[in-house]
């Protein structure tokens, strides 16, 4: 398994990191050091064990970023799949969903915003008011269990201050583009403190649609309102409430048969969702041996996904189809845990975490679908998953030494899921996981550590329900009777190997990190193309064996001098499909064994600087770029390889900043996602590739008012 560096050959990242080493050196200005909120403990991201990157809050305002899909390309080996109105499904290092329909799902990469599960639904991934966002690559076992198989990105927002303050953000750009923010924080009483944001994002979208001569088709519309308090009860009792409110109603229009941004769509669709969540956590500080910690979160979230997926105005062809998804969820969980103290270790000097966890959610799905196939016909699903979880964790860690650190966690997680629907499936399965890590780690000296680690990653299996509903629904007695004995499928587990070098140079204004990896992925959940009856095509998952994932991360941080900063991420990845023979839409066998993994680019990268000057102004300019990759497991369609290029000019004075931004400035036309199929009679439904494009060339104004 040799990595090609020829193959992984980019010009523009070597070019930058040479230009990184001939600048001269005035190292005044030290970075500052980043904790890791994700960790049980709270640690220096230079001291923690893992390949992580951290998207900092003057890096989400230098991108302008209203949502997460406008900084994932900052963090190495980190995709996202759109096929709505934005990437709302993530993948790290190649392992991630890329859609959900009708079936329940199990997510691969945990969303996290303050210590509320929001994995599968990225709408929620608004960054306003947003302290720092923490990519975790690898598999996060231990202290997330399941929905955290690849990785985790953790969300955290800023917390109410001590003193009172303030902000109002106003924001405009092309394509109709409109956002207005305002921060509220400070003291309340002696022993609270609170923070409210409110921000309202909208804009038309890059779609125009020609059948209704609409511009707005593919619009967004976003409201997010947050609150947070922060009681000091007592000198030993905190108490932290967040309270969060979501509220997005998008259009979704993305597709056109001639892989355009002009679409004829008759009935334009739509991706919602309002969530409504509470976090309450409190921190007892009053023994001497442990702090205890215990959180309780409730989230309640309506979601609504339409799609007009003839993508055309067909009518006069007798050709004409609308399908909606309509989600209620409701989820909750408690997590408490024990933390030891200095002086409270055990086994001959370990530190140590124990914790318990459980969460409850239940997903009831209305799904309706109107079309006319030379005769009308409406079909309707009603379904209800409910999935628990029960876990229990720790963690040790042993100070061998003044060098020599050595971590060992585990994670038992018990879960339940079942399900039924309209169509007559009804399942249940339930199975005990076991995730963990074991890491050792190496201070070389004040300023560089290396580690080791393997880390066990998890997540449940689940439920054929719509292949099986629709064999069925049409009566097909070999189907039924071959999706019986398929009707569930296995967890998947990911082996996460590990190396990795962090390091300080030049009086600590340099941060270097480097890691390598290589992952198992054991029984594998692979979606088969499935043939119901002719031109009625579904999918069903199975486990399948001889997947692995590996490569390289590299990330670079230099502060030149006072003035001047300069930085770069670059990914390397390699990725092999295991035993996998597919039905493709030809009715042919494709053996997609020893191929790509889909979503899972060959290489990215994300180079630039910020450069102030003249006491008031600041610039920054930045490249992202990515391989190209497959877009499905089921076929091989591809995206275009791309760099994009970003600029910001901003002037500050007094309490005033203001920004001239863009982003993809050279207007290049890139694939977020692809499909392949027939989907067009006026070509006698020949298959084709399908491609919905990210963001076009998009610049504005912004400002902020501090007070």
């Amino acid at each position: 398994m040799n990595i090609s560096l020829k193959k992984y050959f980019i010009p523009a990242p070597m070019l930058y990191l040479s230009l990184i080493f001939t600048l001269p050196v005035v190292a005044e200005d030290i970075l500052d050091e980043v904790i890791v909120s994700a960790d049980f403990r709270g640690t220096s991201a230079q001291t923690t064990a893992a390949s992580l990157s951290i998207v900092s809050e003057a890096q989400l305002i230098d991108r302008t970023a209203k949502h997460l899909e406008d900084v994932l390309n900052i963090a190495p080996n980190v995709n996202s799949a759109a096929g709505a109105s934005r990437g709302r499904f993530f993948q790290i290092r190649g392992i991630g969903e890329r859609s959900q329909f009708k079936e329940p799902l199990d997510s691969s990469v945990g969303l996290i915003i303050d210590g509320i599960d929001f994995s599968n639904l990225g709408l929620a991934g608004g960054v306003y008011d947003v302290e720092q966002v923490e990519i975790l690559r690898g598999s996060q076992g231990t202290a997330f269990g399941s929905s955290a198989l690849a990785g985790l990105i953790n969300i955290r927002s800023a917390a109410p201050t001590e003193d009172f303050e303030g902000r109002v953000d106003l924001g405009t750009g092309n394509y109709g583009s409109q956002s207005i923010g305002m921060i509220l924080s400070g003291p309340i009483s002696k022993r609270l403190l609170g923070r409210i944001a409110v921000n309202k994002n909208s804009g038309d979208g890059y779609i125009k649609n020609d059948f209704s001569n609409r511009d707005d088709t593919n619009n967004i519309d976003e409201l997010l309102v947050r609150a947070k308090l922060n009681w000091s009860l007592t000198d030993t009792l905190d108490i932290d409430l967040t309270a969060v409110h979501i509220n997005a109603d998008n259009g979704y229009d993305a597709f056109s048969l001639e892989n355009t941004r002009h679409t004829d769509s008759d009935e334009p669709g739509h991706d919602r969702q309002e969530s409504t969540a509470i976090a309450l956590k409190s921190t007892w500080d009053g023994s001497t041996a442990y702090l205890f910690e215990a959180q309780i979160t409730v989230e309640d979230s309506n979601l609504e996904y339409g799609f007009d997926w003839d993508w055309s105005d067909f009518d006069t062809l007798g050709v004409r189809g609308f399908e909606n998804n309509a989600r209620d969820r409701e989820s909750k969980s408690i997590d408490l845990r024990f933390l030891s103290k200095p002086g409270n270790e055990i086994l001959s000097g370990a530190s140590w975490v124990a914790g318990f966890y459980a969460y409850d959610r239940q997903v009831d799905l209305s799904y309706t679908e109107d079309a006319d196939y030379w005769g009308a016909w409406t079909g309707s699903l009603t379904s209800r998953f409910e999935s628990s979880r029960f876990a229990a964790y720790g963690q040790l860690d042993w100070p061998i030494n003044d060098k020599w650190l050595l971590s060992l966690g585990s994670r038992v997680e018990h879960f339940d899921n079942q399900y039924t629907d309209s169509y007559g499936v009804a399942g249940e399965i339930a199975d005990d996981l076991i995730g963990g890590k074991l890491s050792l780690q190496y201070t070389i000296d004040d300023s560089a550590m290396a580690y080791a680690s393997l880390t066990r990653g998890y997540k449940t299996g689940g439920i054929n329900s719509d292949a099986m509903g629709k064999a069925l629904v049409n009566d097909q007695a070999d189907d039924i009777a071959f999706l019986q004995d398929n009707l569930s499928y296995d967890g998947e587990v990911a082996l996460n190997y590990e190396v990795g070098f962090k390091s300080l140079y030049l009086d600590d204004s340099l941060v270097v990190n480097v890691s390598a990896f290589y992952i198992d992925r054991q029984d594998m959940q692979a979606s088969v193309a499935f043939e119901i009856s002719t031109s009625n095509w579904t999918a069903y998952r199975e486990n399948i064996q001889g997947s692995n994932n590996y490569g390289l991360e590299l990330e670079l941080d230099w502060q030149a001098n006072e003035q001047l900063r300069l930085f770069a991420a670059v990914g390397v990845l390699d990725t092999e499909l295991g035993d996998l023979q597919i039905l493709d839409v030809n009715d042919e066998v494709l053996e997609q064994s020893g191929r790509e993994q889909a979503h899972a680019p060959g290489y990215q990268f994300n180079v630039g600087l910020e450069y102030d000057f003249m006491g008031n102004y600041s610039a920054s300019i930045q490249v992202d770029g990515k391989d190209r990759f497959y877009f499905s497991n089921s076929h091989n369609e591809q995206s275009d390889s791309y760099e994009l290029l970003h600029a910001n000019l901003s002037y500050s004075q007094g309490p005033v900043t203001l920004s001239l931004w863009g982003r993809n400035l050279t207007d290049e036309d890139y694939q977020v996602r692809g499909f392949y199929f027939g989907n067009n009679p006026a070509t006698d439904w020949v298959p084709e590739s399908y491609n919905q494009f990210g963001e076009p060339r998009v610049f504005g104004l912004s400002g902020k008012y501090d007070f």
